[in-house]
């Protein structure tokens, strides 16, 4: 999409793919589609081997920026793209996610440079909406999700994707970011996209991340919520 020139807040909008072909085009055409216009929109593609580099080069005058080569995994590719990114708003939009028309509502609601917004999003795999407003005590025991928030780009100046987890680098960035008094969350009840939810994140365990949960909520939660979460884990452990 071409930038326009405006004083309207410009959201950068990054979608990572591999292997794709069969649901990308849906998530390229809910983000070219916003009524909303100063959008850009940057793919990062892991070297895919179907037709994925076919539709995106039928697009690809819709999109800033798009590159294919191999990665590490989804949060390399998410750094690659936070790397060409010059949005005031970040967005992440998994391939075959839908990004409902909702930018130019929202928008009007993102005051503060220094707060990290979200919603909720429509599951497909459990056919229901995910997950209203995070308390602390619900925020240490599971994440937002990933297709509701909109970072503001100080976040990203400040930080990176730790690539030591390979599926849960979000929630580790997300209570680091909780921690941090420059930023604050803020919830707006509006669902943001349609989020197939049952894929390789929903069905596997990020055991460095689990190994380091308990301390990541000691650094960035009140004691109270740490004390929780241990109780939590340990009456896990006992009725497994």
């Amino acid at each position: 999409m071409n930038k326009n020139i405006t004083k309207e807040p410009l959201v950068s909008v990054i979608t990572v793919v591999f292997n794709a072909e069969t649901c990308l085009e849906k998530t390229i055409l809910s983000v070219i589609n916003q009524s909303y216009k100063n959008v850009e929109f940057i793919i990062i593609d892991g070297n895919s081997t179907d037709g994925t580099i076919d539709i995106i080069k039928k697009y690809q005058n819709e999109i800033n920026y798009w590159i294919s080569e191999a990665d590490a995994g989804v949060y390399d590719a998410m750094n690659k793209g936070l790397k060409k990114a010059t949005g005031d708003w970040i967005y992440f939009l998994g391939a075959g996610d839908i990004l409902y028309d909702v930018l130019e509502g929202l928008i009007k609601q993102f005051t503060n440079p220094n707060t990290i917004y979200y919603g909720d999003v429509y599951r497909n795999d459990t056919k229901s909406v995910y997950d209203g407003k995070f308390s602390s005590m619900k925020f240490a025991v599971r994440n937002i999700c990933h297709q509701a928030m909109f970072y503001p780009s100080s976040v990203f100046k400040k930080y990176s994707y730790n690539l030591k987890y390979k599926i849960q680098a979000d929630h580790a960035l997300n209570m680091v970011c909780y921690g941090d008094k420059e930023f604050r969350f803020e919830y707006i009840s509006v669902v943001v996209a349609n989020y197939d939810g049952d894929g390789y994140s929903a069905n596997n365990l990020d055991y460095p991340f689990f190994e380091d949960k308990l301390e990541l909520i000691k650094s960035n939660f009140h004691s109270f919520v740490y004390y929780y979460a241990m109780v939590r884990r340990k009456l896990a452990k006992i009725i497994k």
